[in-house]
């Protein structure tokens, strides 16, 4: 019964060396899992852009200029642009305008604005826009009453001379006329008081000669 069992497990055993017996299956690495990583999009939302802190650039305007200065006014308001309205040549700014006005000038940099308008009554060229009427000349006003006074008293001085005196017109010597006496070209058609008080009128005689004349004959 020993031998018999020592046969047996002669038999069972692998071969010299440590052989695996003739039957069995052929040896294999176990098969190692390699996990791949597949990435798969996020399902965290992208974080938005933060606003700008910075202010906006301030506007600039068109160059305006010869438009009224009613139309630049409105222009500016609606930019949100400061404006000032100066009168031209004096550097001062107008208290009141009218809205038909051309601006002469703008300046002025982004958000500012100065339109220029022209003096009252003036243009952008200076000048006025009415020419005045000129002013009219103090017109000649016959001898005073004094004149022919004085006048009379030198004529009855060297020619006797009566009356009041009044001459209204006198002779280029400075006396006063007397009926018959040659007339002055100037005073041809007019009438004046001679030396004795007669009211004389130089008109043409007969003869076609200019003669102070009170109307009478003779």
């Amino acid at each position: 019964m020993l031998a018999v069992c020592v046969l047996a497990l002669a038999g069972c055993g692998g071969g010299d060396g440590g052989d695996p017996p003739a039957d069995a299956g052929p040896l294999t690495a176990p098969a190692t899992a390699t996990a791949t990583a597949t990435e798969t999009p996020g399902d965290s939302p992208t974080p938005e852009a933060s606003p700008s802190t910075e202010p906006p650039a301030p506007a600039t305007l068109p160059d305006l200029t010869g438009r009224s200065v009613g139309a630049a006014v409105l222009a500016a308001e609606k930019a949100d642009v400061d404006y000032t309205v100066r009168l031209q040549g004096t550097g001062r700014q107008a208290s009141s305008w009218g809205s038909g006005e051309k601006v002469c000038e703008q300046s002025g940099g982004p958000g500012t604005a100065t339109f220029t308008v022209p003096r009252d009554g003036r243009d952008c060229d200076g000048r006025l826009l009415h020419t005045p009427k000129p002013t009219p000349k103090p017109s000649k006003t016959r001898e005073s009453g004094t004149g022919g006074t004085s006048g009379g008293t030198s004529g009855g001085t060297s020619g006797g001379t009566t009356g009041s005196g009044a001459c209204e017109l006198m002779s280029p010597a400075g006396n006063c006329y007397a009926d018959g006496q040659f007339c002055a070209k100037k005073h041809r058609g007019l009438s004046t008081h001679g030396r004795g008080g007669e009211y004389l009128t130089c008109r043409q005689d007969s003869g076609g000669v200019w003669r102070w004349s009170d109307g009478v004959p003779g």
